[in-house]
């Protein structure tokens, strides 16, 4: 695992959706459940982008970039987040966003398939 990329990109995707949100905010559109949903989407595709930067190998790997890209945000809706918004946690979009992340990562993890070997007597090995 690169943790420079896990971290940093943790942090950037909290940033990015913090700027985002409170420019909807600012615009006063935020209120309406469809936008919320477009914020959940933008989330998850910018977390499959930067999932495509990290190429995970592994399935458990790329659940891990997605957990600490999750935790990070947590963490950072704790600390800051709260203050501007007491009841974020109650929101439904951002926890949809938060499944998002969590499994884009997961969509990044080159799926090949193996095709066993044969024994000249058409036994696998």
């Amino acid at each position: 695992m690169n943790w420079k990329k896990a971290i940093g990109f943790g942090v950037f995707i909290w940033i990015l959706m913090f700027v985002i949100i409170s420019i909807f905010i600012a615009f006063d559109v935020y209120k309406f459940s469809w936008i919320q949903g477009i914020i959940t989407i933008i989330a998850g595709v910018v977390a499959f982008i930067l999932a495509g930067v990290v190429k995970p190998a592994k399935i458990v790997l790329a659940l891990a970039y997605g957990l600490i890209w999750v935790v990070i945000g947590l963490v950072l809706d704790v600390v800051v987040t709260i203050r501007f918004n007491a009841e974020i946690f109650s929101s439904w979009s951002l926890w949809f966003g938060y499944l998002l992340v969590l499994f884009a990562p997961v969509l990044r993890v080159e799926k090949g398939f193996e095709v066993p070997k044969t024994e000249p007597d058409g036994m696998p090995n």
